[in-house]
């Protein structure tokens, strides 16, 4: 006994027609790739109307299209390369220029629009031009001096202070901190009595609350355990 099949069509119910990529052969309907939720598929082309959204990993031989977004663990081309983007931000003294953020081909330059060079002055040699660089001094110690004629409050940065004055004046000293030390002079050289050095707070010069320096005298101190030492 025989039958007579219905050529396949896509219009009359209960006709099936076989498409691409499927093959019939005694009886059994057989994919060329498998459909379980774990199989790794590989597609010449991927073409997606909306999202695409893959919990594994996409790999195309050749491209892929979306409308929408395309979401997978990693996403491959068919070089191997992850297809990534980056969005790097510039620090001070830092510009980002030729920045290609998308693609296996991301990348950018990094330009230093700070300090462009070291110069050595007087008194400083430099190791070398570029990596690790070192300063060093040379020749006699240079400190950092002030001269006043009013009432002043000394600076973490002064190391000597010169007085001229016709009219006693008061130096103050700042906030000890264990080994700063100052110098104060009376320079005008004529009167007595014209600079008083006194510390901040209860902070005492060698157990007393100041000083006072005579023409052309002259007060060095450094600070240790809680008070200023005279040396």
């Amino acid at each position: 006994m025989s039958y007579l099949f219905p050529e396949g069509s896509l219009l009359e119910p209960g006709v099936v027609q076989v498409g691409a990529n499927i093959d019939i052969a005694d009886g059994i309907i057989s994919l060329q790739q498998s459909l379980a939720p774990t199989t790794n598929i590989t597609f010449n082309d991927i073409d997606a109307d909306g999202n695409l959204n893959v919990v594994g990993i996409i790999e195309s031989i050749g491209s892929i299209t979306t409308a929408g977004d395309v979401s997978a663990i990693a996403v491959y081309d068919n070089q191997n390369r992850v297809i990534t983007e980056i969005t790097p931000a510039a620090g001070n003294g830092i510009s980002i220029t030729n920045l290609d953020s998308v693609g296996p081909a991301t990348g950018f330059t990094v330009n230093n629009t700070g300090v462009l060079s070291l110069l050595a002055g007087s008194g400083i040699t430099l190791s070398g031009s570029t990596g690790n660089i070192t300063l060093s001094a040379t020749g006699a110690d240079i400190i950092n001096t002030v001269g006043v004629t009013a009432n002043y409050t000394a600076t973490a940065t002064d190391e000597y202070i010169g007085v001229n004055s016709t009219s006693l004046i008061t130096v103050t000293l700042p906030v000890g901190i264990d080994g700063r030390q100052y110098t104060v002079k009376e320079e005008r050289g004529s009167g007595t009595g014209k600079v008083n050095v006194q510390g901040s707070s209860s902070e005492k010069i060698d157990g007393s609350s100041f000083k006072q320096l005579s023409a052309n005298a002259a007060l060095t101190v450094v600070f240790r355990a809680g008070q200023w030492r005279i040396i």
